[in-house]
């Protein structure tokens, strides 16, 4: 082999390469400029390369892991009737993983159908931190929620807010701002509202402005409203020992072993002669409460409702009295949430030896238990629209707070309903 042939030969500074040899392109000259810009992107690169892998991880691990739910359900819900079927006004403090541009601390209120448990809206009340707020009346065109901002109006189709605070008409500079100046009157259906200088004012459910109160009415509401900063809740949140359903019939806690927490649940029917007992353990039963009662809780936890206005709370003995009068009328029995469906619900706990608590459906028929759930906590409170849909709030196993619903169904069975809309980017893909 030729070895000249292979390397060319070099004749006056140029390459001279043997025939059918592939000539070799002349080196271009360097660029300065785009040398510099080469070695500023490279720069670029590894600076901002571990921002961008960093940000990337970050955005797939949250979207990829579930939805944190970390919320509390007040215990100021409302059921109102629109287009014919139960919808819960739920009012809940939400500390959430937020979304873009939200606080981390809300209040806000959802209207939620009973029916299906769709979430018909979610609205923000306010970012807030540890303060009150309670659902007090609605119809189709408005609802109604006290606030420790104020009174807030809002839309019952969309949930947008009308109003809010020093903004609603007749009452403006002169909103107190607590959620316990404010109530609902069933008797004249108006939300009523304590002013700055002391007047009551109401609003009839369906409108937005408010006007002075008929004497009736602030009679009922002047030594019940206030500007505190704490709304009582203790009336809402009460479950009792002995409850009458509309046709008479009674449903009572006996105790069989104190010493054990032994109970039985005993129904009798108007006649007192049809017995069912039903033994459980711990056992108390929820009663229906309304969204704003007025009366008076005393220090025997039994709850009077009435007007109290006039007597004078530290006569401790005109109060029993009253109580005494009430309940031999059978006016201060409280009536058994889930009695109009045909069901008693118990709260109890599952053994002796056991603390988990549960919250039982009970036939008032047969007295047998029909569904049970277990929760993390105390069920909050029951709740019965319109309609007569009954809804219990209740903790999760897996919660230590109220953070979801229960739906009593025709059949006994009570229907898990989840409240809160979790931030879309926290919504797992599939």
């Amino acid at each position: 082999m030729n070895t000249n042939e292979s390397r060319g030969y070099v004749l006056n500074g140029s390459t001279v390469l043997p025939l059918g040899s592939t000539p070799v392109p002349p080196r271009k000259p360097h660029d300065p400029h785009k040398v510099r810009q080469r070695i500023r992107f490279r720069f670029l690169g590894f600076l901002f390369a571990p921002v961008l892998i960093g940000g990337l991880i970050i955005v797939v691990t949250s979207a990829l892991a579930p939805p944190m739910r970390d919320l509390e359900i007040l215990p100021g819900a409302a059921v109102i009737s629109l287009d014919e079927q139960d919808v819960a006004i739920v009012v809940y403090a939400d500390n959430s993983r937020p979304g873009f541009g939200e606080p981390m601390f809300q209040h806000r209120a959802a209207a939620i159908r009973l029916s299906d448990g769709d979430t018909l809206w979610d609205q923000r009340l306010n970012d807030d931190l540890g303060s009150d707020a309670a659902a007090l009346a609605g119809d189709s065109t408005f609802v109604y929620v006290a606030t420790d901002d104020g009174l807030v109006i809002l839309d019952a189709v969309t949930g947008g807010i009308v109003a809010e605070g020093t903004g609603v008409a007749g009452i403006g500079a002169d909103a107190v701002l607590a959620a316990s100046a404010y109530g609902f009157d069933a008797e004249s259906n108006s939300v009523v509202a304590l002013t700055g200088s002391g007047a009551v004012m109401q609003i009839p459910v369906g409108t937005s402005a408010a006007a002075p109160a008929d004497s009736a009415v602030a009679g009922r509401w002047r030594g019940a409203l206030s500007a505190t900063a704490l709304l009582d809740t203790t009336a809402l949140t009460r479950l009792v020992d002995t409850a009458r359903g509309a046709d008479g019939t009674t449903v009572e806690i006996e105790t069989i072993a104190e010493a054990v927490s032994r109970d039985a649940l005993v129904i009798t029917s108007a006649d007192g002669r049809t017995i069912r007992r039903t033994e459980l353990v711990d056992a108390e039963i929820l009663p229906v409460s309304e969204a704003s009662p007025l009366g008076v809780m005393l220090e025997t936890g039994q709850f009077i409702e009435g007007d109290f206005s006039d007597v004078d709370h530290d006569d401790i003995e005109a109060l029993l009295e009253e109580a005494r009068a009430q309940a031999s009328s059978g006016e201060a029995t409280a009536s058994p949430a889930g009695f109009g469906s045909g069901y008693v619900l118990v709260q109890h706990r599952e053994s002796v030896n056991a603390d988990r608590r549960l919250v039982s459906s009970v036939s008032v028929a047969t007295g047998e238990i029909v569904d049970t759930v277990e929760m993390g906590a105390d069920a909050l409170r029951a709740v019965t629209g319109p309609s007569g849909t009954t809804a219990v709030i209740v903790a999760e196993p897996d919660s230590w707070q109220p953070d979801s619903l229960r739906v009593l169904g025709s059949d006994g069975s009570l229907r898990h309903v989840e409240v809160g809309a979790v931030p879309w980017w926290a919504v797992p893909f599939g």
